[in-house]
């Protein structure tokens, strides 16, 4: 076993190194075809390229590619096709270039994906390169650091609109049926960032301060309302104005895709994204939204598509900066607060994470918790580490040095030396090498805080609260603190100004002063969740003073989440005065409240109203539970009500009406129906895995609901295709279903009749 898992750890290896080593892409020119319903692509592609290097053979990556004819200048040229690669055989002499023609046909299985054309629902076409390789419907060297410029003419039906990278430079029909679309490429980037989108999508076209066009695509159905590309050429004038380098590639386009893989993938100059989630109406907005997606898919357009990392080992370059990058965009948009509370959260992962994310940020393979989230602190600690000003040189000059080329962290830290004169080697390594978390252990006795505990002896900072003002200082032992007796609070680590664990035991008086002094939201925040375990009492007079102010709803969740299990007089007033706050909080006032006192009824069925679909939900659920008397009337209010993309709302809406006493008693066919219908392929991911749960969980599985189950767990998306295999491992227990799924797999095709029975059904 282990030698035949060596053969195949080297092979590939050994092939990318020829690939990467003995040519250079230069120029792509394709001529493309696609057939939506066949699930198929036809080409007939040339590309100019170098040879690096002297051989007898050059090696294209081609899985599931048919070969049927190569050339080499005019004359044809022999080849070989194998299961993953297109070998073409000549005499190839260092240094010269090479036109080469190829023409082949694929139905690709990945990489192009076809969604709609035999099930209903969104008629779409779209590639995704990076993961899945576009060389599944396209002979290329899939190598990122093997960069060249390209022209696609792409041959689809004349009523959709064919999305590519690059600029388009013309349009014709090829017959009664066929349109053609020509994009040009003109700058260099690898094969991964290639993309082809085709659907039925309107255009509308922006333009930002720096002249730059924007083309964003939507849905006809979705224009009325739109809310999904909310604020795009703010978005984009500020990422240039944050990075300090001008946009590279001439124009944008952003393209939601159905069933898409990922939340979003920056193809270059053409972000495609999961339009299921994404695409949303003003009320979905409040909810969930597009902007942290559409802002780091932005900046991969300079990191990881201008400048392209070397190798998996330097993700870091991709990630962490466009993760950091769309922080700085959404806190333009919502505030710090918003920022700083999502970054509190995501440490909090981190840190609790240590003992089993193990690879560090400098090596293939690492979490993607790692790479996006930790990458994201890194370079916000790197830039307050070495200042505002040497951080942005350092940006400049590493996207300068290396725009269209490929580079690895080590150049990026000698750009870091360059600039600054300092090698920062133990901040780095810290941070890029290893996956502990610096932790503190202190606490305070009497005039002094004492460090019990400091892992990687660093200095600590502190914000000091005095009657007279604040200040801060850095320390990193035990330390006395100065004149004392003005000091009303101590913070540490203020501002979550680092990435750090620190545990900190001191006076109720100091966590009071830090709640009601502190400047920054997120230390107020830390500072109420140390009073979950004080007395009533306590927290009660804590809670009086932040309602009677306004802040960040975080802190309203908090003290939600304080009362909610022991509603006297006092704490009735607490909600009353909550519901008057925005509407982050009354969602989690809808979300929390189990239990509703009959002196807030009216005020809480009002949350039915709320501009938030998640607000709606929770308030219908709480309140049917609490008000058996006046189900069918929150029922009438709600009934037209469908909700967001993934119709989350709509289910819940139908499992209430069938499980309420004769309600609509003459439409509860209707409803079952409606909620099977919603698992069938007709929808996209998110609603058929919400109402297979649905489904499963009030036992309302029938014939119809196994098929679209063994359809599902076909699905090239793995999410559903996961949840679908679960789900039917379940149900092949009971012998009445067992029956029906051994039936219609019978439906199946040979080859997927075979997947279905080795990978669902216990032999």
């Amino acid at each position: 076993m282990r030698q035949i898992w060596l053969i195949f750890l080297f092979v590939p290896i050994a092939l990318i190194a020829q690939n990467s080593k003995k040519y250079d892409l230069k120029y792509l020119k394709a001529n493309l075809t696609i057939f939506p319903y066949q699930k198929k692509v036809s080409g007939n592609i040339k590309y100019t390229l170098r040879i690096l290097k002297k051989t007898d053979s050059i090696i294209f990556d081609a899985p599931e590619i048919d070969t049927y004819k190569v050339k080499i200048g005019r004359s044809n040229a022999p080849y070989k096709q194998t299961h993953s690669t297109l070998i073409i055989y000549k005499k190839f002499k260092l240094g010269k270039k090479y036109k080469i023609n190829i023409q082949y046909f694929a139905f690709p299985k990945q990489a192009m994906y076809f969604t709609g054309w035999h099930s209903g629902g969104r008629h779409q076409v779209w590639t995704q390169g990076q993961g899945k390789n576009n060389s599944h419907w396209l002979p290329v060297n899939d190598n990122q650091n093997d960069k060249f410029t390209w022209e696609l003419q792409i041959n689809f039906h004349k009523n959709y609109r064919v999305i590519s990278n690059g600029e388009l430079i013309k349009t014709k029909f090829i017959n009664d049926s066929l349109k053609s679309y020509t994009f040009r490429q003109n700058l260099p980037a690898p094969a991964y960032l290639i993309f082809i989108g085709a659907g039925k999508y309107v255009e509308n076209r922006v333009e930002t301060a720096h002249r730059l066009p924007i083309y964003n695509y939507q849905y006809s159905d979705k224009i009325k309302n739109d809310h999904t590309y909310y604020k795009t050429a703010f978005i984009f004038d500020q990422m240039i104005d944050d990075i300090g380098v001008p946009y590279p590639w001439g124009n944008y386009k952003q393209i939601p895709c159905r069933d898409f893989l990922y939340g979003g993938m920056e193809n270059v100059s053409a972000t495609s994204f999961n339009g299921d989630r994404y695409v949303v109406d003003s009320i979905t907005f409040n909810d969930f939204n597009f902007v942290n997606v559409s802002a780091h898919e932005l900046a991969h357009q300079w990191f990881g598509d201008l400048v392209t990392g070397k190798t998996a080992a330097d993700h870091w370059l991709h990630e962490g900066f466009a993760t950091y990058y769309a922080r700085l965009s959404e806190q333009h948009i919502f505030g710090k607060p918003y920022t700083a509370y999502q970054t509190y959260l995501y440490d909090k992962q981190i840190i609790a994470a240590q003992k089993t994310d193990t690879i560090p940020l400098h090596r293939p393979n690492a979490s993607s918790l790692t790479y996006y989230q930790k990458g994201a602190r890194v370079v916000e600690m790197l830039r307050q580490q070495i200042g505002d000003s040497a951080y942005h040189q350092v940006i400049k000059n590493y996207l300068q040095k290396f725009f269209f080329k490929n580079a690895t962290i080590n150049d990026f830290k000698q750009i870091v030396y360059e600039v600054t004169g300092r090698d920062m080697k133990g901040f780095f390594n810290l941070w890029l090498e290893n996956t502990a978390i610096p932790a503190f252990d202190i606490y305070q006795q009497k005039d002094s805080i004492i460090f019990k505990r400091n892992t990687h002896q660093l200095p600590l900072s502190f914000l000091i609260i005095t009657t007279n003002g604040m200040y801060k200082e850095q320390h990193q032992k035990s330390f006395k603190i100065d004149e004392f007796e003005s000091v009303l609070s101590v913070i540490a680590n203020p501002d979550n100004h680092f990435l750090y664990d620190v545990q900190f035991n001191r006076s109720k008086q100091w966590i009071k002063q830090q709640i009601f002094r502190s400047p920054s939201f997120i230390d107020r925040y830390k500072g109420i969740l140390k009073t979950k375990n004080w007395s009533e009492k306590d927290r009660d007079s804590v809670y009086e003073v932040l309602i009677s102010r306004h802040d960040y709803y975080p802190i309203y969740k908090e003290i939600i989440a304080g009362i909610k299990d022991h509603l006297n007089n006092k704490h009735l007033k607490y909600i009353a005065d909550l519901f008057k706050k925005d509407l982050k909080t009354r969602q989690q006032i809808a979300i929390q409240l189990n239990k509703i006192p009959q002196s807030i009824k009216q005020v809480y069925y009002d949350l039915l109203n709320d501009a938030s679909y998640q607000t709606k939900q929770a308030a219908l659920w709480h309140y049917w539970e609490n008000f058996p008397d006046d189900r069918q009337n929150a029922l009438d209010f709600t009934k037209k009500i469908i909700g967001s993309n993934d119709r989350s709302f709509r289910l819940t809406w139908l499992s209430l009406a069938l499980m309420t006493r004769d309600y609509e008693s003459a439409k509860q066919t209707a409803f079952i129906q409606e909620m099977v219908h919603y698992s069938s392929p007709e929808y996209n991911m998110l609603i058929r895995l919400n109402a297979f749960q649905t489904l499963m969980e009030l036992h309302l599985v029938n014939e119809a609901v196994i098929q679209n189950l063994l359809q599902a767990s076909l699905h090239f998306n793995w999410r559903l295709h996961r949840a679908a295999r679960h789900y039917l491992k379940e149900l092949y227990q009971i012998p009445l279903y067992q029956s029906i799924i051994d039936k219609n797999i019978q439906y199946f095709p040979a080859s997927q009749q075979k997947v279905l029975k080795t990978l669902f059904i216990p032999l």
